[in-house]
């Protein structure tokens, strides 16, 4: 008898299983079929009221993230904002919501090259302007090596560099396996190992000078170095993460030239 219980609740286990594997390719060729090969890059610019456009950026990932940002653009394109949340389609695959702290805001999936904005209602938005964003001819994201990071969060914390302060950053140099940047006070090397996902550092050291407002950053920022078993990269952000899944740094990418 307690055999054939067993056996029962292995079998209703293994179902269970099977049916959520395919709820889950179901979404997946679902997302597919409406969006294409994800994940997708999205570019346009879109109307403002008191500026000479909105410049977006929408990346969508398989797993339901997404990440966006939007360039008020002007004499210096000071007003930069980056968003991150959840994407999910309707049943029909012709409305995407992007959900984030703030709210959600809606789409039209017009095809798999095509978004256009909706109003907060999900209407259609009356107005002889442009409101789509166009798929990229390829996925525009930033690699990990050789790409220069820039310290923005600690554990959620924003991190600000001081007036006269070097900013908190990292490069990872793929020839030799060698990071090097500073800790927002001193600089930094040493050496980091790169399998997968998986990312680790040490030994580093850094340099020895005095650090006034920067002492808690540095020793904060040097722990979560300290902690990292593994990474990701979401378009122009990049998170560090422990073995427990907790984000520990957010960064953000530079371009020098």
């Amino acid at each position: 008898m307690k055999r054939m219980f067993l056996f029962c609740y292995f079998l209703l286990a293994a179902a269970f299983l099977v049916g959520c594997a395919a709820v889950e390719r179901s979404g997946t060729e679902k997302a597919e079929a409406a969006l294409g090969e994800l994940p997708a890059s999205f570019r346009g610019t879109l109307p403002c009221a008191d500026c000479p456009g909105i410049r977006y950026q929408l990346s969508l990932f398989a797993d339901g993230v997404y990440t966006l940002e939007t360039v008020y653009l002007g004499s210096d394109e000071a007003n930069r904002f980056h968003e991150k949340g959840e994407w999910s389609l309707d049943g029909a695959g012709k409305t995407l919501t992007l959900t984030d702290d703030e709210g959600a805001r809606l789409w039209r999936v017009q095809d798999a090259s095509t978004l256009e904005a909706l109003d907060l209602e999900g209407n259609e938005i009356n107005s002889s302007l442009d409101y789509i964003l166009k798929r990229t001819d390829g996925f525009v994201s930033e690699t990990l090596e050789d790409s220069y990071w820039r310290l923005i969060e600690l554990k959620g914390e924003p991190v600000e560099a001081s007036q006269g302060q070097r900013e908190a950053h990292l490069v990872l140099h793929s020839e030799e396996n060698r990071v090097a940047g500073a800790t927002g006070c001193n600089q930094l090397s040493g050496s980091y190992r790169l399998e997968g996902d998986r990312l680790s550092f040490g030994p580093l050291a850094t340099t020895r000078m005095a650090c006034m407002n920067e002492a808690d950053v540095e020793s904060r920022f040097l722990a979560a170095l300290e902690d990292t078993t593994s990474y990701r990269v979401l378009a122009d952000r990049l998170e560090f993460y422990d073995e427990n899944g907790e984000l520990l740094a957010l960064f953000a990418v530079q371009h020098l030239t």
